[in-house]
């Protein structure tokens, strides 16, 4: 995979998080999604210094950035139609720790078994 590819899922979180960060308050959920955030970034950068970031790594990635896109969606609108459109975004915050689980004992997995 080439650097650019496997960054570019990393950026586009970036910038979903900065956009979300603006609009909302600090709270538990945003304190978990800033961890999860983190330790994205770390493994994306591990990862690419390891030389074990494949195509599984970055269709994962993706899919956690969708995710986490998913759960920023109602922090993005404004405060009126916040109020109109209830989307539970438990169900993204869930879906996107438990993909990025996965990407950590895949990498893991790689390290340890040296694959």
């Amino acid at each position: 995979m080439s650097v650019q590819m496997i960054l570019l899922p990393l950026f586009v979180h970036v910038a979903v998080l900065l956009r979300a960060v603006k609009s909302t308050e600090v709270t538990a959920d945003g304190l978990r999604a800033g961890l999860a955030a983190l330790l994205f970034y770390a493994l994306t950068t591990l990862a690419l210094f390891t030389r074990k970031a494949d195509l599984i790594f970055v269709v994962l990635a993706w899919i956690f950035v969708l995710l986490r896109m998913g759960a920023a969606f109602p922090h993005l609108l404004s405060a009126e139609a916040r109020g109109r459109i209830s989307l539970g975004s438990s169900g993204f915050d869930l879906a996107s720790l438990a993909v990025l689980a996965i990407m950590w004992v895949l990498f893991a997995l790689a390290i340890l078994l040296n694959i």
